[in-house]
Formats: C-alpha cells, sequence, structure tokens
C-alpha cells in the first residue's frame, strides 16, 4: 500500500523500520504577537549584566508611577492584584431585563 511519499509503508499499514512517516518534518511553528514579545522580553540587555528587556521595561514602569503618572499606578495595581470587580446593582431583587420586544403598531 504505498503512499505519496513513496514505498515506506508494510502492506498492513505500519511504516517501515528507519523510514520516516513525516519525512518533511514538522511544520514551523506560526509566529503570534505575544510569543514574538515573550521572546523579545527574555533577551538580556547588554549594557546591564542579568536584566532582561522586560525586567527593564517593568522598572520603568514602576519609575513612573512614584513620579505620580495614575496609568502606571493603575497598571501595577492590576497585574499585581487584579482587575477590581464592578458590582451590578438590582433595584427591588427584580431580573436583569436583556432585550424587550412589543408589537407596537
Amino acid at each position: 500500500m504505498p503512499d505519496k511519499q513513496g514505498d515506506n509503508r508494510h502492506k498492513n499499514g505500519q511504516f517501515t523500520k528507519g523510514v520516516s512517516g513525516n519525512p518533511d518534518g514538522r511544520p514551523p511553528k506560526i509566529r503570534c504577537i505575544p510569543d514574538i514579545l515573550n521572546k523579545i522580553g527574555g533577551e538580556l540587555i547588554a549594557e546591564l549584566e542579568g536584566v532582561t528587556k522586560l525586567e527593564a521595561i517593568m522598572r520603568m514602569v514602576y519609575r513612573k508611577a512614584f513620579e505620580g503618572e495614575n496609568w502606571a499606578v493603575r497598571f501595577i495595581a492590576e497585574y499585581t492584584e487584579g482587575k477590581p470587580v464592578t458590582p451590578i446593582s438590582m433595584e427591588n431583587n427584580q431580573p436583569i431585563e436583556i432585550l424587550r420586544i412589543t408589537n407596537e403598531a
């Protein structure tokens, strides 16, 4: 039973010993923005021994927070403590009305 790669299978469908069933190898991993950012963030900065780019950026954010930048304080709080939960208040324990369909003429 030859397949499209050639005669590398036995009649019972098993691959011949020592012959790859995937001669082209694993397909390349799709690179996405978070993967690329994580890779770059993990690189060391040559001028600062043992400090990654990501750590240097986070230190800049802390510096901005100490300088009084509200966005930096909020960023640190959200990533260390989590975003605050916004409660939904309901009047008289009535169910929340999502959509009201009326047949008005």
